[in-house]
C-alpha cells in the first residue's frame, strides 16, 4: 500500500505525521510525506528515513 500523509501548517502539524509514518512503514506500507521545503520540516522526516515531498506554497492575487 502506499499512502502520502500531507501537513502543510507548522513543525505542530507535521511532526505527527512523521510519527504516523514511521509506525505504518513498519506495518508494511510506503510512506511519504509531503510537507513545505523548509528545513525545518525536512529535517525530521530525513531522520526517521522517512521520504519527503515537497509542497509548493503558491499565492494567488
Amino acid at each position: 500500500m502506499r499512502v502520502l500523509l500531507s501537513g502543510y501548517d507548522s513543525r505542530g502539524g507535521v511532526e505527527p505525521l512523521v510519527g504516523l509514518a514511521v509506525r505504518l512503514r513498519a506495518l508494511g506500507a510506503e510512506v511519504r510525506v509531503c510537507a513545505p521545503p523548509d528545513e525545518e520540516f525536512a529535517e525530521r522526516p530525513a531522520g526517521v528515513g522517512v521520504p519527503m515531498v515537497p509542497v509548493v506554497r503558491a499565492m494567488m492575487t
